[in-house]
C-alpha cells in the first residue's frame, strides 16, 4: 500500500470514526479527529491539495479565526494561564480537513451515515434513561422530574448532552428530505427525531428554545415540495415529546422568577453583570482564560450562589476572558460563515447539496442561539461537532463554485 491510499485511509477512517463516535465517547471521537488529522498532514507533505475552488471569503474566515486564537494565546501568555487551554483551538482544524475531504460527496454520505448511527445508538439510550432514570456509563441515578428522569446519555453534563443532539437533529432533518435513496432518508429522520426526543427528555431551556427556532426556519426555508411534511414529522414528534413529558412546561414557568427578574444569585441576568464588570476592569485583554471561576468569585453581588466557571453566554464570556478584540473577531468569524451559507443554500441548485447547506445553516444557527445562555464554544463535544458540520459546508460551497466556473466555461 502507497503513501498515497495509506493518508487517504487514515483521513476516511478517521473521519468516520468521529461521526460515530461524536455521541459515544469524547476521549474515542477526539483520537478519530487526530487519526484523520495525520491522514491529512501526511497527504499534504507530498501532494498540494485542491485549495483554489474556495472563494476568497473562505479564506477570510479562517484568517478571522486565526487572530481569534492569536488575541487568547496572546491573553493566556499576558495572565500566566495554564498553557494547555490553547489545545482547545485545534478544533478549528476540523473545518480545514473537511472543506477539502467532503468534497467527495459519496464518501461524505458514508460519513453522515455513521453520524446518524451514532444518534441513533446513543440517542436511544438517552430515551431509555428517561424512562429508567440510570446512568450505567457514571453508575449513578439521573435527576427526577414530574415524570421520567433527565437523559445524559454518556455526556458528563446534562447541557452537553443536549446541546450535541440539538444541533444533530437538526442537521439530519433538513438533509433527510434531499438525499438519494428511501432508506436513508427513513434513517435520517429516524435519527434527526430520536435527537429531537434527546433535547425535549433532557429538559434544558436554552437548547429546547433554540431548536424549536431551528425548526421554524427549517419549515420557512424548506423547498416547498417537502414543507407539508417536513412539518407533520416534527409536530407528531414534539406533540408525542410533550405527552410523554408534562414537565416540559414547568421549567420554563421558573424562568421568570430564577432567571428574568435577575433576583436568583445565579440567574443570567446576575451572571451576565458580573461578566461586564471584568469586561470594564481588563477589556483589551480580558481575565484570562481559566481565571474566570476567581474573579467571578471576587466580582459577584450575590454571595449565596454556586462560583461558575464561564458566563452562560459566548460572546460576553469570550469578551470577559479574552478581551473586547477577540469578541470581535468571534462575532466576525460567526458573521461570515452564516452569510456565506445562506447565500450559497439560496443559490444552489436543488438536490442534496442544497439540503447539505441548509443542514449547516440551521445547525450554526442553532448552536448560536443556544450560546447565548451558555457556553458552548468551550464544550468541546458540541464545539467539534459544529467544526465538522462547517467543514461540511465550506466543502458544499467549493462545489458550487467549481461547477459554476465550468458553466462559464462552457
Amino acid at each position: 500500500m502507497n503513501l498515497k491510499k495509506i493518508s487517504q485511509y487514515l483521513c476516511w477512517f478517521g473521519l468516520g470514526g468521529y461521526a460515530f463516535s461524536g455521541a459515544i465517547s469524547i476521549a474515542l471521537s477526539q483520537i478519530m479527529f487526530g487519526i484523520a488529522l495525520l491522514g491529512f498532514l501526511i497527504k499534504l507533505s507530498y501532494s498540494r491539495e485542491r485549495f483554489s475552488d474556495h472563494p476568497f471569503s473562505s479564506y477570510l474566515f479562517l484568517v478571522v479565526i486565526a487572530c481569534y486564537s492569536s488575541l487568547k494565546l496572546i491573553s493566556i501568555l499576558v495572565h500566566q494561564s495554564d498553557l494547555l487551554i490553547i489545545k482547545e483551538e485545534w478544533m478549528f482544524l476540523m473545518i480545514v480537513i473537511g472543506m477539502v475531504r467532503f468534497r467527495d460527496i459519496k464518501k461524505l454520505n458514508i460519513v453522515i451515515d455513521l453520524l446518524a448511527a451514532g444518534v441513533i445508538l446513543i440517542g436511544g439510550y438517552g430515551i431509555w434513561q428517561h424512562f429508567v432514570g440510570i446512568d450505567l456509563y457514571h453508575e449513578v441515578m439521573l435527576d427526577r422530574m414530574i415524570f421520567g428522569y433527565r437523559a445524559i446519555g454518556n455526556f458528563s453534563t446534562y447541557l452537553t448532552f443536549s446541546g450535541f443532539f440539538a444541533i444533530a437533529s437538526i442537521f439530519l432533518v433538513s438533509i433527510a428530505w434531499h438525499v438519494n435513496g428511501v432508506a436513508r432518508k427513513v434513517v435520517y429522520l429516524i435519527a434527526s427525531q430520536i435527537g429531537l426526543f434527546c433535547v425535549l427528555f433532557n429538559y434544558s431551556r436554552s437548547t429546547i428554545l433554540a431548536i424549536i427556532l431551528g425548526i421554524i426556519l427549517l419549515v420557512i426555508l424548506i423547498n416547498s415540495n417537502y414543507r407539508k411534511w417536513a412539518s407533520l414529522v416534527i409536530l407528531v414528534s414534539l406533540a408525542v415529546g410533550l405527552l410523554i413529558s408534562p414537565d416540559f412546561m414547568s421549567r420554563f414557568k421558573q424562568m421568570k422568577t430564577s432567571e428574568i427578574s435577575g433576583s436568583g444569585a445565579n440567574s443570567r441576568i446576575a451572571i451576565w453583570k458580573t461578566s461586564f464588570r471584568m469586561v470594564a476592569e481588563e477589556p483589551l485583554l480580558g481575565i484570562g482564560p481559566g481565571n474566570y471561576h476567581n474573579e467571578y468569585r471576587r466580582l459577584r453581588d450575590n454571595r449565596t450562589g454556586k462560583n461558575l466557571s464561564h458566563a452562560h453566554n459566548d460572546i460576553i464570556n469570550t469578551a470577559a476572558e479574552t478581551g473586547l478584540l477577540s469578541a470581535a473577531a468571534f462575532l466576525l468569524f460567526w458573521l461570515i460563515i452564516v452569510l456565506k451559507l445562506y447565500r450559497g443554500f439560496r443559490r444552489c441548485p436543488e438536490g442534496y447539496q442544497k439540503g447539505l447547506l441548509l443542514g449547516v445553516l440551521l445547525a450554526s444557527i442553532v448552536f448560536l442561539a443556544m450560546a447565548q445562555f451558555e457556553a458552548f464554544f468551550a464544550d468541546e463535544e458540541v464545539r467539534l461537532l459544529l467544526m465538522f458540520f462547517w467543514g461540511i459546508g465550506l466543502a458544499v460551497l467549493a462545489n458550487l463554485k467549481a461547477t459554476e466556473k465550468l458553466s462559464e466555461i462552457a
